[in-house]
């Protein structure tokens, strides 16, 4: 198809094109991945919106498909404007009768339920060792962060905890 053509009408998505040189302004799902978990076999503690800190990014199944998650500071940085997925998973109680963790977006927790805490997960009233899994789905700006934080004083087992995202639009 002639690029007169596709100037002058629109686009088929449906059909197929061959582009040469680079398309740009495209969002690609999946993009700007990445998981990272401790590196260390150990309990830790985190205060209330202190981070969690994921230290390794690069051994075994951990990764970061575009190097935008930063294992000093402990936060993913949105490389561009789109709709982003987080997830974690922490394994915790030792003791501690009441953890619960949330998603710090530039230093904020995130409001997504009614709680004062800003938790996603929290449990209480229990010694038990478990394991809590959080998942949002949240608008990004590029430059943006994102970080895991403790939603109250918890504690919780370096060697069985981790967490990641990725970009979905």
């Amino acid at each position: 198809m002639a690029l007169s053509k596709i100037q002058a009408e629109s686009m088929n998505l449906a059909d197929t094109y061959a582009f040469s040189g680079t398309v740009s302004g495209t969002s690609v799902s999946g993009t700007n991945a990445f998981s990272a978990r401790t590196n260390a076999d150990e309990w830790g503690s985190v205060s209330d919106g202190a981070i969690v800190q994921f230290t390794d990014d690069s051994t075994g199944d951990s990764f970061d498909t575009d190097s935008c998650y930063n294992t000093s500071t402990y936060k993913f940085t949105a490389p561009a404007t789109g709709v982003y997925m987080f997830w974690f998973a922490i394994y915790t109680a030792d003791g501690d009768t009441d953890n619960g963790f949330a998603f710090l977006k530039n230093s904020t927790k995130l409001s997504f339920i009614r709680s004062s805490s800003g938790s996603i997960t929290f449990q209480s009233n229990t010694n038990n060792d478990h394991t809590q899994n959080g998942t949002i789905i949240v608008p990004l700006t590029s430059g943006n962060t994102m970080a895991v934080c403790g939603a109250t004083g918890s504690d919780y087992y370096k060697g069985q905890t981790a967490w990641g995202g990725c970009r979905l639009a």
